[in-house]
Parts: C-alpha cells; structure tokens; sequence
C-alpha cells in the first residue's frame, strides 16, 4: 500500500477506537419519528478488578469490562422498528395492558423507547445479569426519564438459567409469565440453552418472541434450531442501519444488516 493510503486506514481505525470507547453516546430518534433524543452514558468499565492485572477493553487499567455498558447494534435497529412502526404494533404486539421483558437490556434504550411510544402497556420489566450494569442502567433510566419514574417500569437481576431470578421477574408481573419477550444482540455467547430456557419459562402459548442479532462469526443454526423447537413459527427477517445510525456512527464504512427472529406459537410439553 502507498503511504497515503496507510494514513487514511490508520486514521479510521482511530476513529473507530474512539467511537467504541466513547463515554457518553446520543441516540437521536428524531430521524426515526420519535421527538426524543437519549443520552446513553456507557462507561465501558465495572468497579470490579479485572482478573488479568490490566484490561485493555476497560477505561481505567484493571477494571473488568463488561458487554451491557455498552449501546450494541442490535438494540439500534430494534429501536428503529418500534418507532417507525409503532402505529402498527400499539395495535398488536404492545397493545394496551400488555407485559413486556427485556432479556439482557444493557443500558435499556429498548425499555425507555417502549415507555415513551406505548403509555398503555401494563409492565415493562428490563433485565440483565450483571448488577454492575442495572447500577449504570439505573443512572441512564433517571437521567433520561426523570427521577419519577413510571411505576409500570422497573429494572431487575436476572440471569439466565437461575430459577431464583425467574422466580422474582414473574413476581414482579403478579405471579405471571410475560406477553412479550424481547432480546437485542443476546446471541453473543456461543452457549444458548439458557437464554432459550429463560424465554421458555417465562412465556406462555400467546407469548410474542423478538429477538435481533448482528450476525458474526459462529453459527446461529443450532440456536435457531433450538427455538424452532420450542415455537410453532419462526420468521426471519434482515434489519438495516445506515452506517451512520449505528452504533459506531459515521466511523463504520457500510450499512449494517441485523437479523430480526420472530417467535410465536409456544409448543406446549
């Protein structure tokens, strides 16, 4: 490669580094048809010590990085869907009373954004295992819902696969499995069983599934096989974000495409 031309790609990998390391990130919905801009303040780094003496990952050298401080692509495009097509959904999946759970919801821009387009529903509930990510998902909610919050709305421990975290997420919607069941970008792991566990356990046979994943190197057909298993129907469809409505802005090259799972149909044991 000529020298220019090596300056150019180190100067977007910079870009790109600062992007992911970013402290405070702004999602404008504005574009998308909502009237609302959310300040997502993702600090990249637990108050947990790293294992290793340094973290390259973390803000501060020796704090353990952790995947839920961060705004994810998966999280983006669903936001998208839900305001661009909100008009649709308030009258089907999030119509009024329904409940709703949010699987591993990092920085909860999903839960927030349902709270600001569907005032009818009857419980939002944002969970994720980590508890050092439900502290800074608990700054981001009061900061960009106020400190009143919407009693509808709460955030709770949940990891997958522990019956004593299913158990209190079902009392927190009155004893009572969820309607709707969401998940952006938790296809990270290679293990799966316990996600779709969790989405079992805590679904009923009208239950609405709606999962996103950026695809990447592993495969999804054994966790796709696995929820054709568990769900009559399974619909795939593929989501863009322009490259700079995701999550690395206008450092990515190209539009992102994120797959988009639709389950229905519980199949009863």
């Amino acid at each position: 490669k000529d020298v220019p031309a090596i300056l150019q790609e180190l100067r977007h990998s910079v870009e790109e580094w600062a992007a992911v390391h970013e402290v405070t990130r702004q999602v404008d919905c504005r574009p998308w048809g909502l009237d609302k801009r959310f300040t997502i303040l993702q600090d990249h780094a637990t108050t947990s010590p790293a294992k290793e003496a340094t973290c390259s990952w973390a803000t501060v050298p020796g704090r353990k990085w952790e995947f839920g401080h961060t705004l994810w692509n998966g999280a983006l495009v669903m936001t998208k869907s839900l305001i661009e097509r909100r008009h649709v959904l308030a009258k089907g999946m999030f119509s009024e009373g329904r409940s709703v759970l949010e699987l591993g919801c990092g920085q909860p821009l999903v839960s927030m954004v349902l709270l600001e387009l569907f005032a009818g529903l009857g419980k939002i509930v944002a969970t994720d295992g980590s508890e050092e990510v439900l502290l800074a998902a608990e700054a981001n909610v009061t900061a960009n819902c106020g400190p009143e919050r919407n009693p509808k709305f709460v955030l709770a421990p949940l990891f997958w696969g522990r019956q004593h975290d299913i158990s209190q997420v079902r009392a927190l919607n009155g004893n009572n499995n969820f309607d709707v069941i969401l998940g952006s970008d938790v296809t990270y792991a290679e293990e799966f069983d316990e996600l779709v566990d969790t989405i079992v356990e805590l679904s009923h046979a009208e239950t609405e599934v709606w999962i996103t994943h950026e695809p990447r190197q592993r495969s999804v057909e054994p966790l796709l096989a696995r929820l054709r298993r568990e769900f009559g129907i399974v619909e795939e469809r593929e989501l863009r974000l322009a490259k700079e409505e995701t999550a690395s802005g206008a450092t990515d090259r190209k539009d992102v495409t994120i797959l988009s799972w639709h389950c229905t149909g519980k199949v009863s044991r």
